[in-house]
């Protein structure tokens, strides 16, 4: 196993654990979202992974049945979306948004997605991280699998298109993980940023790594395509709609000031300004629009 070398031993006895440090089950792992993909459709198939740098697979048919588009937020993470149009096929890999940013879905096709954990993605040869942040490249642009693509892009059978797609990618993600010589820094990173959920600051990371900031920010635009501090808003962002995605627990009443201290915002006013920028509405309207659509109603998870 690679081990980083750092002469704190603590830090080093941290870090040393390599990718098992994000599928730690004592670890805070903020599973990423994307609502409006949920509330763009009726039924919203989700398979959660949490390991092999997977978050989870999902599959939908875009109905825009309440003239809601599937309007992707940022969540740090990329996808590689496959839509199953037989007379058009297509798939992207999609990185993360930095703001709201319409999908440019078609309407009533059958789309299956992968949505990948932090800094996890295939290796892609002569392409940056930072290429992909608020793009969609075609799929087969990068990846030569074309029989991938017909095999995917012509079911409609989730769990075959899951099969299909491990069966192709565990052989990447093992060679690709004896390749990684930053993975241990980089999973220590991403795992104590969701444990503190977007609350870490950069200074902190670099004390706890005896690394300096200017390196930590290096490796981190290097692996993720952003920097760590806009990685942390995304991550709290995230955090944010997990708790507005538990509407139920909330109450009528909407104690938005309570939820904004216990997420570690300044006030109601600075939670309510960086949700506005990631997500293009209010709190209070996003959680009127959740209950509106029942939305977990609309989730099956598999």
């Amino acid at each position: 196993m690679f081990f980083l070398y750092i002469e704190d031993k603590k830090a080093k006895n941290r870090i040393g654990n390599g990718g098992n440090d994000m599928i730690n089950p004592n670890s805070k792992i903020i599973s990423p979202k994307q609502p409006y993909f949920v509330l763009s459709t009726s039924r919203y198939y989700k398979a959660i992974i949490m390991d092999y740098g997977i978050s989870h697979f999902y599959c939908f048919c875009n109905e825009d049945i309440l003239g809601v588009s599937a309007m992707a937020v940022p969540d740090g993470c990329m996808d590689i979306l496959f839509c199953c149009d037989e007379k058009n096929p297509s798939a992207d890999i999609c990185g993360t948004v930095l703001h709201p940013l319409s999908a440019h879905m078609k309407k009533e096709k059958y789309y299956f997605g992968i949505r990948f954990l932090p800094g996890n993605i295939l290796p892609f040869p002569n392409i940056w991280m930072k290429d992909f942040i608020a793009n969609q490249v075609p799929f087969l642009d990068v990846v030569d699998q074309k029989e991938l693509f017909e095999k995917i892009t012509g079911s409609r059978d989730f769990n075959y298109q899951i099969q299909t797609f491990m069966e192709f990618y565990l052989t990447y993600y093992e060679e690709n993980q004896n390749r990684d010589k930053y993975r241990n820094l980089k999973n220590y990173m991403i795992r104590r940023i969701n444990e503190t959920a977007g609350q870490m600051k950069v200074n902190e990371l670099a004390d706890e790594t005896n690394y300096s900031v200017r390196y930590i920010n290096r490796i981190f635009t290097e692996e993720l395509g952003i920097s760590p501090k806009v990685f942390c808003k995304i991550i709290r962002f995230q955090d944010l709609l997990s708790h507005l995605n538990q509407y139920e627990k909330i109450g009528p009443d909407n104690n938005l000031a309570q939820i904004a201290i216990t997420l570690g915002y300044c006030d109601q006013s600075h939670m309510m300004k960086d949700f506005y920028e990631l997500s293009n509405t209010t709190p209070g309207k996003y959680l009127h629009s959740l209950m509106e659509s029942e939305y977990k109603n609309r989730i099956i998870v598999i």
